[in-house]
């Protein structure tokens, strides 16, 4: 008990943050000190990678949508070994000993999301908790459901306090599985407006794995989608979607654009090549990304990108095309958080704060109607000695 009263006292933690996203391309993991709470918040990231998601696994999460409640309830406790062993084999790699963390903050592989309502994050915590004797935070969208939140997105948090001495207002553009947008006005009494732009990497992964039969899981440097042609008939199509003219607050996933998304838009538009419809469903991230820009933030002048998506030439250039009036760049290292850890460090923060029993939701983002702290927290029966 001593040792756990230790961890929640702490002003300084090491936290390891994993991040599975909808894209299913890799598993994030950062290892972060963190200090203070609130925009105070300190952050030193010391070791970051990214493990490419396992073929077994990817299928097996591609196909929970269709899958029984046993196969579920199995899915639940597998990954928690999974993760479990990942964050052991991050330790290895980086000669970090799981001793000196104090908490792990783990957002889970979301199966499915309803807006507003409910949401299943998969990979038991107790299981994690269990293999690296170390207190787990996760499930982090929950308690914010319970309030009246649509559970999502929840990076927001970070996103404050990465640019809290900002002079101007200012879009972070995540382009991962999903494409999720937050935006801080210039005065930081106003409020953050922050909501999923539509589906991103997640479509194009798809596809690609049906073009190069299972070979290749995504669209590296645009090899594929840059051989195609944008057919417009295709997107005027695609653009029309229920989803872009959803009032916010709002957020999507996978069981709205995944496998079941693609194929069904592979069915309608049979005569229309694969690649065609990969390269026309760039242009339908650009074009989503483009749309809620100008509904929801004209004058805008600096678009920050990250994510998996800032690495894919061809959506830059669009965006960059489509959004003239505004600077359009990849998210620098800001404090150490780059690219491609940003979310993975995110939930570390979101794991620290419920140690510190912080809110951490964020209400004009997520629709709430209190603020709340996040996350649930597994405690192992015997702690790491500190």
């Amino acid at each position: 008990m001593d040792s756990l009263l230790q961890v929640f006292k702490k002003k300084e933690r090491c936290v390891i943050g994993v991040m599975s996203g909808t894209s299913l391309d890799g598993i994030d993991l950062v290892a972060v000190r963190l200090s203070g709470s609130g925009l105070n918040t300190q952050i030193d990231p010391l070791h970051f990678t990214t493990y490419d998601m396992p073929a077994n696994w990817r299928k097996r999460i591609q196909n929970a949508f269709k899958a029984d409640t046993e196969e579920i309830c199995r899915i639940n406790f597998d990954l928690g070994q999974f993760f479990g062993q990942l964050i052991c084999q991050f330790c290895d790699d980086f000669r970090l000993s799981l001793e000196q963390v104090d908490v792990i903050g783990c957002h889970g592989q979301t199966l499915f999301h309803v807006d507003h309502q409910s949401t299943l994050q998969s990979g038991e915590a107790d299981v994690i908790a269990s293999m690296t004797k170390t207190v787990v935070v996760a499930d982090f969208r929950t308690a914010d459901i319970a309030v009246g939140g649509s559970g999502a997105p929840l990076v927001p948090y970070l996103d404050q306090i990465l640019f809290k001495d900002r002079k101007e207002a200012v879009a972070l553009q995540n382009i991962g599985g999903i494409g999720n947008v937050t935006y801080l006005p210039e005065d930081l009494n106003k409020d953050i407006i922050a909501f999923d732009t539509g589906p991103a990497n997640a479509i194009l992964n798809e596809l690609v794995e049906i073009i190069s039969e299972g070979k290749y899981h995504f669209d590296r440097d645009a090899y594929w989608s840059n051989q195609g042609k944008v057919n417009k008939n295709l997107l005027e199509d695609l653009i029309k979607h229920d989803y872009f003219t959803l009032p916010l607050p709002k957020s999507t996933g996978r069981e709205e654009f995944g496998k079941e998304y693609v194929m069904s838009i592979l069915n309608k538009y049979a005569r229309v090549s694969k690649i065609d419809i990969l390269r026309t469903f760039v242009s339908l991230v650009t074009q989503s990304i483009t749309m809620a820009y100008r509904d929801y933030f004209p004058g805008l002048k600096t678009v920050y990108i990250s994510g998996g998506g800032a690495h894919h030439p061809t959506i830059l250039a669009e965006l960059q095309h489509s959004l003239q009036e505004m600077k359009v760049e990849k998210l620098d290292e800001i404090n150490g958080v780059s690219v491609d850890s940003k979310e993975a460090i995110a939930f570390a923060v979101l794991a620290h704060e419920r140690l510190n029993n912080t809110p951490a939701n964020i209400p004009s983002v997520t629709g709430a109607h209190s603020k709340t702290t996040l996350g649930k927290i597994s405690i192992p029966y015997k702690l790491n000695n500190r």
